[in-house]
């Protein structure tokens, strides 16, 4: 019987990390995996990628969703490793492997927009109305 933190590969190019005992139901045995839920957190990105749909690049500041903890029953026919290690380890493996929903906070200092100043504004907000009106008097009807 084993019992203790692994990192378990099964078929189908699925891992799961947790800590994993063996449970018997009648003549089967399956190892059990409880992979322990993941707090909130906010890290800088090391690469560019996708954040919600749309394109970062490498120094972004992002907050990485909580996800909850679950068990998973194994068939020991499924498993081709299983990698026992410390918890330490394991929650390192658990970090970079799971998923989590991501939100992007900051962009990296050079490559965010400056804020708009005043000057700006006032092109930018400018209408067709509000142009130089020095021309209009040489086409009045006389």
């Amino acid at each position: 019987m084993f019992s203790g933190w692994a990192i378990v590969d099964v078929l189908g190019h699925q891992r799961y990390v947790g800590y994993v005992t063996t449970e018997a139901f009648g003549q089967a045995v399956l190892f059990r995996v409880d992979v322990p839920a993941l707090e909130a957190r906010e890290r800088v990105t090391k690469a560019p990628g996708r954040v919600a749909h749309r394109y970062v690049p490498a120094g972004t500041t992002v907050i990485e969703g909580a996800v909850d903890g679950y068990t998973k029953l194994i068939g020991s026919g499924s498993i081709y490793t299983m990698t026992p290690c410390t918890k330490e380890a394991a929650l390192a493996a658990l970090e970079s492997n799971q998923a989590r929903p991501l939100m992007s906070v900051q962009l990296p200092a050079d490559r965010a927009l400056s804020a708009a100043t005043d000057d700006n504004e006032a092109l930018n907000n400018a209408g067709p109305d509000d142009e130089d009106d020095e021309d209009d008097d040489c086409y009045e009807a006389s």
